[in-house]
């Protein structure tokens, strides 16, 4: 889809699964199970959609999905499936080398995969800025019992020699993208609101990750700070339904961009396909 000059597209990593009560919280069953099947592990089918924003000599990815390195374990757990893969469909429209910067709405193992792999001696993109919260690359080199596990294995003597960009707190950075700090389901977890050629998009990262999140009580079992998640969620939803924003679902197998209409507490989603 063109935002003035600029084109951006919805690319994907593959699905993997997630326990219903990590994925739905307080949500009851009898809710979420008109919309979600579930594996034969009893777990819940998530996507892995990145925005891809290229034009003008700049191009940027929006999270980087779960990449291809985790172990054999943790494939089988996750019940990682790679029908989709980011590098393979940047290859066949751009060139991965080109990337300038992925944009992290946080670092949790599904949002942050390709971004620390190397080919060889090199990084997958060795142009790109990781740009994060500070508290968000904080959060990640000291992890606690709860947030752990969402981290993964994530290699911070890797992190540390990455080129990194990072925020403190709302940041307008270039070409049409802003950077909103959040918090919520992390400390540093921040939305992107990219703006261009009279078109608006939002890419919520875990504050919505499903088109069925859009209700505001409707909240992951590990956001950090769920009652900060109600919070944005009314404010981003809100901006969304005024401005006509193209709202990005970054793990929705089903609905992964829309626009949204209605209010702020009973929203409604129209698809849009970019």
């Amino acid at each position: 889809m063109k935002f003035g000059d600029y084109e951006v597209r919805l690319l994907s990593d593959g699905t993997f699964t997630l326990d219903p009560g990590a994925a739905f919280g307080i949500v009851p069953h009898q809710f979420w199970s008109r919309r979600f099947a579930t594996t034969e592990a009893g777990r819940v089918t998530l996507a892995l959609r990145i925005p891809y924003i290229t034009g003008s000599g700049f191009s940027a990815l929006i999270d980087t999905g779960i990449g291809t390195n985790p172990d054999e374990k943790f494939r089988k757990i996750f019940e990682m499936k790679k029908e989709e893969d980011l590098l393979s469909q940047l290859s066949e429209i751009g060139n991965p080398m080109d990337i300038d910067m992925t944009i992290h709405s946080h670092l949790h193992f599904d949002h942050f995969g390709h971004s620390l792999e190397r080919n060889g001696n090199r990084w997958v993109f060795p142009r790109a800025r990781i740009v994060a919260q500070k508290s968000e690359f904080a959060a990640s080199r000291k992890t606690n019992e709860f947030t752990r596990t969402n981290y993964g294995k994530l290699d911070t003597m890797l992190l540390s020699k990455a080129r990194k960009v990072q925020l403190e707190g709302t940041t307008r950075l270039k070409h049409g993208l802003t950077a909103v700090y959040t918090g919520g389901h992390t400390i540093g977890h921040q939305a992107i609101i990219y703006s261009n050629g009279g078109r608006e998009m939002i890419y919520f990262g875990d504050l919505v990750p499903t088109s069925f999140h859009l209700k505001l009580p409707y909240v992951t079992a590990i956001d950090t700070f769920p009652l900060s998640t109600v919070e944005m969620k009314r404010k981003l939803l809100a901006r969304a339904i005024r401005n006509k924003s193209i709202c990005i679902f970054n793990h929705d197998t089903e609905m992964p961009a829309a626009v949204l209409s209605g209010t702020v507490d009973e929203p409604k989603a129209e698809a849009v396909d970019l």
